[in-house]
């Protein structure tokens, strides 16, 4: 496959031929990628028929709008799907990976609207900036006659405008329709889960839904299609706003009938004046059943068996040579892999896993990789599996940099070399995406040091860099070390305050223990006789205090030593031992119950009801159970993403309660401490969380200014409570539940009606 440069890949304006029977149209898709070379250029020419006949299958690439002659089998929901652009301006289109979503839009959907006349059609995917992403796809009909450069400055200026609600999107939409007074547009969101694989910031994510789902295009005549694999439908729904925007909305593109399969293997080829071999359409058919992600495995057969084709005709012979539909794709790609040397092919399985991202309770799905997250010497290689039809390079309008992402996620299923790297390494993979997540708020925040990683998350970044530093970029290398040098700026500015600490301590004991030097030094003097028994034993006290203070006995140790000197006081003498056991227990002295476990900063402690049970909250992203009597930790609850900033316990002392830096709220049992539930709806951290006297509600104050009140049972948020101007640290409910009280960042204290929500008073002072 050649480079995106070569194809001229125009941003801008990209236009393809649709030919039809009765002539042709030149439909043009702003922003719209299309790789036109994939449709006719083979894979291996040695299978190379020898016509010039252009293949009409697409492999593992999408139907595009100039592949509209040779897309057939979804006429019916073709149909459906235009009769809802007349009637609806907000049109979401769900389907299994593989299902052909891209396809029945791009080649179906917008060559109809095309003949029906008047529309104009720009398309983005939201990738890890989803603002640009669509300032991209809008700019060029907001502002008509720009040369490049001033096309990437307006796009930059316009998603910093949206992002921060400076300009209204309804607004902007309102100008385009201004630009094109008699023409609808149609706005095309493809692949929309890379809302949720590459967008990290929850944050962002409801900011660019917000401002999406509540813009009134149907007064501009705008309709937005978004496409989206359904099992990423969970991730929509649990915002609530957009999940009631997608409520009675949707359509669902689901698996083909023998039918339509048969129309889309037979009917392209027939185009062209080309058969199969008696009998095998219906043995491919039997060969494909009704999954809708053997789609791509299917389309990608076809291909390979089109370039061995034997004339004008399609054979049996030729099918099982390339491995049928089942194993077409993964015999191509062992072909390719087997032409590597044995140094190329771990170069490959390096690149590949850094191609996937690891599903959490779902398929894996297939991630953008940048250039300088792979290295310059791996990128030869990356053409090389970009002619071979196994990768697909492109070039980032957003950084302005060269990417890589896998041909289709169909060979993230189908490839079991593929799978086999995943499964060993998926662990680390997983732990890698989360280390991009948090290295992508450190860089949102301008590289505030409170975003650098702590506690057990750098003692395992730690741990891998020094094991894999190969598989780690150079960008998140620098990320761990400036969080190791924070580490260790802590550790020596806190060694220096407890040498300071320690040096004020023993100035107070000296005056202690001049004291007793002074007291003893006295005896010398006014008496002269001694008493050997004792003087052994306040010596033997002065050696017993020493052990058992390094036994953890700390009282009994001063207890000892505190006799030894009583003795030597009563007696008037000296002893050099008692005194030095004194001064050392005072150099050694720490704090009794300790409770030490914790990888950073403890954010919160609270007792238990019945004050057995101390629970603490951490910046190492934990909460710990400890027992009060004893001071031992009970146990670890893990589950928070981000820094524990408050945890509480219920009324009844069998619930626990912590809010968090990752913007949620967690419910957790506290006898088996296994997590209930997970409360989300605030869009900054938590810093604030208590149970109402009688546990039935729940309150959080966040650093989105707001406070909420939830259902403890439910776990619904019964209502948001306005009126800070700032971070929200703390909230509390009066004893009889009816009041509330929340102290904030912007030097007020407010009370509340809990019933109403209403706010009572503002306290200053």
């Amino acid at each position: 496959m050649s480079e995106p440069s070569e194809i001229q890949q125009n941003i801008t304006e990209a236009q393809y031929a649709a030919t039809s029977g009765t002539g042709s149209a030149t439909i043009t898709i702003t922003n719209y990628y299309y790789r036109e070379e994939a449709r006719i250029t083979p894979a291996d020419s040695a299978h190379v028929a020898d016509d010039n006949l252009p293949c009409p299958y697409r492999g593992l690439f999408h139907f595009g709008p100039g592949d509209a002659e040779y897309f057939f089998g979804r006429k019916s929901f073709i149909e459906t799907l235009f009769q809802a652009t007349q009637t609806r301006n907000f049109i979401p289109l769900l389907g299994a990976s593989g299902s052909g979503k891209s396809s029945v839009v791009f080649a179906g959907l917008v060559p109809k609207l095309q003949q029906e006349g008047h529309w104009q059609f720009t398309h983005f995917r939201p990738g890890s900036d989803p603002f640009h992403a669509l300032a991209l796809a809008l700019v060029p009909l907001y502002t008509t006659n720009l040369n490049e450069t001033e096309r990437l400055a307006q796009a930059r200026q316009l998603a910093n405008y949206l992002r921060d609600g400076d300009i209204a999107l309804a607004d902007v939409v309102a100008q385009i329709q201004h630009n094109y007074p008699r023409e609808r547009v149609l706005l095309i969101a493809d692949q929309f889960e890379e809302l949720y694989t590459l967008c990290h910031d929850e944050k962002i994510r409801r900011n660019f839904l917000d401002k999406l789902t509540t813009s009134p295009f149907e007064r501009v005549g705008m309709v937005l299609v978004l496409t989206m694999r359904a099992d990423f439908l969970g991730n929509a729904l649990s915002y609530r706003p957009f999940a009631d925007v997608l409520q009675n909305t949707d359509l669902k593109l689901g698996p083909m009938n023998r039918e339509e399969l048969t129309e889309i293997i037979k009917k392209p080829a027939q185009k062209l004046e080309v058969t199969f071999e008696a009998g095998l359409v219906e043995r491919i058919l039997d060969d494909v059943e009704s999954e809708p992600g053997n789609l791509p495995l299917l389309e990608f057969a076809l291909t390979e068996l089109w370039q061995r084709r034997q004339g004008k005709q399609l054979t049996h012979l030729a099918y099982t040579e390339i491995g049928e539909v089942q194993g077409a794709l993964a015999r191509h790609a062992n072909e390719e892999y087997g032409k590597l040397s044995e140094a190329q092919r771990e170069q490959m399985r390096r690149i590949f896993i850094q191609l996937v991202r690891p599903g959490e309770g779902r398929e894996d799905t297939r991630r953008l990789a940048t250039k300088a997250e792979l290295g310059e010497v791996s990128w030869a290689l990356v053409k090389q599996l970009a002619d071979a039809r196994l990768v697909v390079t492109s070039r980032s309008e957003e950084a302005q940099v060269e990417t890589v992402e896998v041909v289709h996620e169909a060979l993230i299923r189908n490839w079991g070399e593929l799978r086999g790297w995943m499964d060993t390494d998926r662990v680390f993979r997983a732990w890698q995406e989360r280390l991009r997540g948090a290295m992508g708020q450190w860089q949102q925040t301008q590289g505030d040091e409170g975003s650098l990683l702590r506690g057990a998350a750098l003692v395992e970044a730690e741990e891998q860099l020094k094991q894999r530093p190969e598989d780690i970029s150079q960008s998140e290398q620098d990320f761990i070390k400036r969080s190791l040098e924070e580490r260790e700026r802590i550790k020596q500015e806190k060694e220096a305050r407890r040498r300071r600490e320690i040096k004020t301590a023993w100035g107070i004991a000296a005056g202690s223990l001049v004291a007793v030097v002074v007291s003893t030094g006295l005896g010398l003097m006014a008496w002269k006789q001694t008493q050997q028994a004792e003087l052994n034993l306040a010596n033997a006290r002065g050696f017993s205090s020493l052990s058992l203070f390094d036994k953890g006995k700390e009282l009994d140790a001063f207890v000892e030593v505190i006799k030894a000197g009583k003795t030597l006081q009563n007696q008037h003498k000296y002893d050099k031992e008692v005194t030095n056991a004194l001064q050392e227990l005072l150099n050694r002295k720490s704090e009794r119950n300790r409770l030490e476990g914790h990888y950073s900063y403890v954010y919160s402690v609270n007792f238990s009801p019945d004050g057995k049970t101390l629970v603490s909250g951490s910046w190492d992203n934990t909460i710990k159970l400890w027992d009060v009597e004893t001071g031992q930790e009970i146990r670890t609850l893990k589950g928070h993403d981000n820094s524990v900033y408050s945890v509480n316990f219920s009324p009844d002392g069998k619930t626990l309660v912590s809010g968090s830096a990752d913007n949620t709220i967690k419910l957790w049992n506290v006898e088996t401490g296994q997590e209930i539930r997970t409360l989300k709806g605030h869009d900054s951290s938590v810093r604030s969380v208590n149970f109402s006297p009688d546990g039935k509600t729940l309150v959080s104050g966040s650093g989105d200014k707001t406070i909420k009140l939830w259902n403890v049972e439910t776990g619904q948020e019964i209502r948001t409570l306005k009126g800070h101007d700032s971070v929200v640290y703390s909230v509390n409910f009066s004893p009889d539940g009816k009041t509330l009280v929340s102290g904030s960042d912007d030097k007020t204290i407010k009370l509340w009606n809990v019933e109403t929500g209403q706010e009572i008073r503002t306290l200053k002072g």
